[in-house]
């Protein structure tokens, strides 16, 4: 009598599919911060998705080297554009920074400047 079902064989589970959401994701971070990055006031966003988006591809160039993720290219891609992201955050910080200060030299002195014709009392007609 046989049977139609054998103890000894089963069917091989399922490769696991591959985990590329800290590659992609870094990609996407650091494509965001670059566009962050072109309007220095928008330095703090920047630098902040840069600076994670690197952490995040360095960590799936690391899940690809070990064969865990296929997406090697665009980890690669995700650290590159954070760094980009968080080089614009710094220049963007010190283009706010440098601004701030001039505008705040020039406020000054126009203070100082202005304050010799103010110190002059206003006339003001006596009442009878």
């Amino acid at each position: 009598m046989s049977h139609a079902y054998d103890a000894h064989s089963h069917t091989p589970a399922p490769a696991a599919a591959p985990r590329n959401g800290l590659g992609l994701t870094a990609l996407v971070l650091g494509l965001v911060g670059v566009v962050c990055g072109l309007v220095p006031i928008l330095f703090w966003a920047s630098g902040t998705l840069g600076l994670i988006g690197f952490v995040l591809g360095l960590a799936g160039r690391s899940r690809a080297k070990k064969g865990i993720a296929t997406n090697r290219k665009a980890a690669l891609s995700g650290v590159l554009l954070s760094l980009a992201a968080f080089a614009l955050g710094v220049w963007g910080l010190v283009t706010v920074v440098t601004a701030v200060g001039d505008a705040a030299e020039e406020i000054d002195k126009e203070l100082n400047n202005g304050s010799a014709a103010v110190t002059a009392p206003y006339l003001v007609p006596a009442r009878h």
